[in-house]
């Protein structure tokens, strides 16, 4: 989501394939260690750093073969197969939704991937489960510092979230891991029709933050449903994605598209990634604000 909104490469690999060690552990089942970079190369610079086993992580469970995709030659691999659920691609802006559009016809017009309809069943459900999850997972993760804390010294965004956070029980949390497990089989079918799933990494694009914002926080709910509403399948069934710019809305703010990949198939997702940067690469503008760190 970050980098979408910034017109980077943003890439998110399996969960466990990336170890948590060191990184404060607010939502154990559900966040993940990515990577936001200028391209799809340094994000798999950065990947190949990172990734691997590690003595001081808490799982010793052996990981599928790591494999790193060699991304010399922009020839892509040919009969890609996209999974694109239309009625949820098009729950973002118009402007989102032409763009990515685009970006789908220019992959089937010059590598002759496939793009598949599918059905994504029960979406909302898991979003609610997912909203579970997170908000148990962060309350029992800081509770002690939670009885520390004033409120006071709180925005109101924070209080809001924090009361829902703290209301979910037991019972509810369980309910969402049922819904994860079903919601993986459904996935599971997906794949086994197509190599990835394709969707708008955001409903929107940046939008302005107000004036009152310090004072009453950043709550927006249209927003920010809006926001993280492609963001849910990956997070919460720990699935491989990768978000590549792709255009620009009428205001010029970046408009991302998401690969959702299988299971430890980080390579084949980077590859596709770099074909889709490959066709839209000559477009890319630099912000108003820029510094090149890398220049002489």
């Amino acid at each position: 989501m970050p980098a979408a909104l910034c017109g980077v490469v943003g890439f998110k690999p399996s969960f466990g394939r990336v170890s948590h060690s060191g990184v404060l552990p607010l939502n154990w089942t559900v966040g993940m260690v990515g990577i936001l970079a200028g391209t799809v190369e340094d994000a798999l610079l950065v990947y190949a750093a990172i990734s691997g086993p590690n003595s001081s992580h808490h799982s010793q469970t052996a990981l599928p073969t790591l494999c790193f995709p060699m991304l010399k030659s922009p020839k892509p691999i040919p009969n890609i197969r996209l999974a694109k659920y239309g009625e949820w691609f098009n729950d973002c802006n118009e402007e989102i939704r032409v763009c990515c559009s685009r970006a789908l016809e220019k992959l089937h017009d010059n590598y002759g991937w496939e793009t598949i309809e599918v059905t994504i069943p029960e979406i909302e459900v898991m979003r609610l489960a997912h909203y579970v999850s997170i908000g148990s997972e962060c309350t029992t993760s800081i509770g002690r510092e939670l009885e520390k804390l004033n409120k006071d010294e709180v925005g109101w965004d924070a209080r809001v979230a924090l009361s829902v956070y703290g209301s979910f029980s037991s019972q509810e949390y369980l309910n969402a891991q049922r819904i994860r497990n079903r919601q993986l089989q459904f996935h599971k079918r997906i794949f086994s029709m197509a190599d990835v799933i394709v969707t708008p990494t955001t409903g929107v694009t940046a939008y302005t933050i107000g004036n009152d914002t310090r004072h009453t926080g950043e709550l927006d709910y249209i927003n920010g449903a809006a926001l993280v509403r492609y963001q849910i399948a990956g997070n919460f069934l720990g699935l491989p994605a990768i978000t590549i710019p792709v255009g620009y809305d009428n205001s010029h703010l970046p408009i991302g598209l998401q690969f959702i990949g299988k299971p430890w198939d980080e390579s084949l997702l980077i590859h596709i990634a770099f074909s889709m940067q490959a066709l839209c690469i000559s477009q890319y503008k630099n912000p108003e604000v820029f510094w090149d760190l890398l220049a002489n």
